[in-house]
């Protein structure tokens, strides 16, 4: 019997990965089981509430001292025991990602298959602004992710996955697939990407300042909430064009900037507040929107421009708009205890890849209705499960159809989960990241994989870095540091 553990039972973990372990337990109890859940202490109320309404119970739940969690330098010995003493075999960790790297790390030790969240680490910067002699974000997060690689080849039987579901979301894997055919078949490399993604997570002003989950306090913000993802998929997308040999990118220039709360202050002022939700709230809020509390907080929005070149000549230009500034439902100035999606969370996102002068693929997903609301076609525009990719071909020179459209949304059937859920395309695409976790199957996110992910995230945080101390953005980068 496979023992599991899940560490971490925020919002993202009650959503996605509790109800997937309680139909593992379901359907194949005799072969799994679920062993333990460690939280902290500070969580207990929420976690406990949850549990009430839950019909399979972990055998064991540990809840962890929350002081010292700010900056955890190693895993307590409650939780390191109790890996042993149970003898876990699988761990599915989702804790505030500061607290990613000790426990990846103890797992390695322990050689436990793990999936772990996006980011793979995020150390904390605002200490580092306050004591410039410190390593910065973004050298932390490679030697973080160069250190949990080494590791892992040094502990037989350690394996890390990582949970990024648009690896497996079959609608972005016909993409990646008909892009390299088109690639490989004509020799002419990706030209443009443009990546846009907007979460529709608006937040309060002091939000910002006591938020734990997706905070934005320890000096990380969008891009290592959900902006990985789009990170990642811009190395997938680049990969494709490594198949070149001929015209392999030398170098990489990076241009990023970002938008920070107190920007967002600028916009939506105290007054503006007093008009959507009354004098008290505006007053209330006004204490949380000083320079001198903000300063050094995480970006909400990131926008970059990357261009790969070979012998100073252009080969692939690139666009990503990461925002959570943007289009919301939320109409309400306090966080309702599911804050994760029911909190006026709408996800727009949309990409468009160019392959020179033969085709044009896009992507767009747009929602316009949020979980609990239904619009009567989960395919259409703005609704849960719209997913639409447009194909424009230059037929005189590779055939096909001039354009072709793909309602993606409605090619796989609407699962639920055993809760009643519903089982949309992303979280189906986690579900396969978890089957290869617990079954030992191939994947193509092992931690290896996402090497060149943390690097490009590095190098964009980078450039944000400078700005924060107004330097001028480093712009050049070789592509063999990126892509080994």
């Amino acid at each position: 019997m496979i023992a599991i553990a899940l560490i971490g039972l925020g919002p993202h973990a009650r959503r996605i990965y509790y109800p997937y372990v309680e139909d593992l337990i379901n359907s194949k109890g005799k072969e799994f089981s679920f062993e333990l859940v460690i939280d902290l202490e500070m969580n207990r109320d929420i976690i406990e509430r949850f549990l009430a309404k839950r019909c399979i119970m972990p055998k064991h739940i540990i809840y962890l001292p929350s002081d010292g969690q700010i900056e955890p330098s190693q895993v307590h010995p409650l939780a390191k025991s109790a890996l042993k003493q149970y003898r876990i075999q699988r761990v599915i960790l989702s804790t505030e990602p500061k607290a990613h790297k000790i426990y990846l790390d103890e797992c390695i030790k322990q050689s436990i298959p793990v999936v772990v969240d996006k980011p793979v680490t995020a150390p904390i910067l605002h200490k580092n602004l306050l004591f410039p002699h410190k390593h910065t974000l973004a050298n932390q997060i490679t030697e973080d992710i160069d250190y949990l690689q080494n590791s892992i080849l040094k502990h037989p039987g350690a394996r890390v996955l990582v949970e990024c579901q648009r690896r497996h979301h079959a609608g972005y894997r016909l993409v990646t697939d008909t892009l390299n055919n088109i690639v490989s078949s004509y020799q002419i490399p990706i030209t443009y990407i443009d990546i846009h993604h907007s979460d529709g997570m608006w937040n309060m002003p002091d939000e910002f300042v006591y938020r734990e989950n997706h905070p934005y306090k320890y000096g990380y913000g969008k891009l290592m909430h959900s902006g990985y993802h789009f990170v990642d998929l811009l190395y997938n997308l680049t990969s494709i064009n490594l198949q070149l040999s001929e015209k392999i990118p030398d170098t990489l220039h990076i241009f990023s900037n970002f938008v920070s709360p107190l920007d967002q202050h600028a916009t939506i002022s105290q007054q503006e507040y007093a008009r959507f939700f009354g004098h008290q709230q505006a007053e209330h809020f006004k204490s949380y929107m000083s320079e001198s509390l903000l300063r050094h907080y995480g970006e909400i929005d990131s926008y970059s421009q990357l261009q790969y070149t070979r012998n100073k000549r252009v080969i692939t230009t690139a666009q990503l708009s990461l925002m959570q500034s943007g289009f919301s439902r939320r109409a309400w100035p306090t966080l309702p205890e599911d804050a994760y999606k029911g909190n006026g969370r709408v996800r727009h996102e949309s990409v468009n890849v160019h392959v020179g002068p033969l085709c044009s693929i896009q992507i767009h997903s747009y929602q316009a209705y949020e979980v609990n609301e239904q619009s009567g076609n989960p395919y259409s525009v703005g609704d849960k499960n719209h997913f639409d990719i447009y194909i424009f071909r230059n037929t005189a020179l590779i055939g096909g159809q001039p354009f072709e459209h793909i309602r993606y949304g409605g090619y796989e059937t609407m699962q639920h989960r055993s809760d009643g859920g519903y089982l949309g395309h992303n979280e189906a695409a986690r579900h396969k990241i978890l089957d290869e976790l617990i079954y030992n199957l191939p994947s193509n996110s092992e931690l290896a994989s996402h090497v060149t992910t943390n690097r490009l995230l590095s190098a964009i945080i980078e450039n944000h870095e400078r700005q924060r101390a107004n330097k001028i953005p480093l712009g050049n980068y070789k592509v063999k540091d990126f892509y080994p």
